[in-house]
């Protein structure tokens, strides 16, 4: 692998940051839930392309997420577990959402910030290797 940051990493890093900032907003649970669903997968995608993973086309966070696992990645833990954020990808741009899908807010955005940071610092790990 080459020194430096993966610009495909890079891009979806700038994207997830557009999906995080949005999630102070007061807007409704279903965009909210989905926010953090596109920041936490921009995120695992960018590791995933900073480790030099193909992945297919997918809003699918265990799948991201084990794919990292089977490349000796980790996700960093957090408040909310992947499986919970995963159903807002798909489920609120095309369905209603059951009221027991609601996010704890805070507790989300802990999540992504976590992820995030967790993310940030093994692309600069990576990216320092020769």
């Amino acid at each position: 692998m080459t020194q430096g940051i993966d610009k495909e990493a890079e891009l979806l890093l700038a994207k997830a940051a557009e999906d995080e900032a949005v999630l102070v907003a007061r807007i409704p649970d279903g965009p909210f839930g989905f926010h953090v669903q596109q920041a936490v997968e921009k995120l695992l995608k960018a590791l995933l392309c900073q480790v030099g993973v193909k992945y297919r086309r997918t809003h699918d966070l265990e799948y991201l997420t084990q794919l990292l696992h089977d490349h000796g990645e980790v996700v960093a833990k957090a408040p909310v577990e992947i499986a919970q954020i995963e159903s807002f990808g798909v489920a609120y741009r095309y369905g209603a959402l059951p009221e027991t899908d609601v996010l704890d807010r805070q507790a989300a955005i802990e999540t992504v910030r976590l992820i995030r940071e967790h993310v940030i610092a093994r692309i600069a790990a990576l990216s320092a290797t020769p």
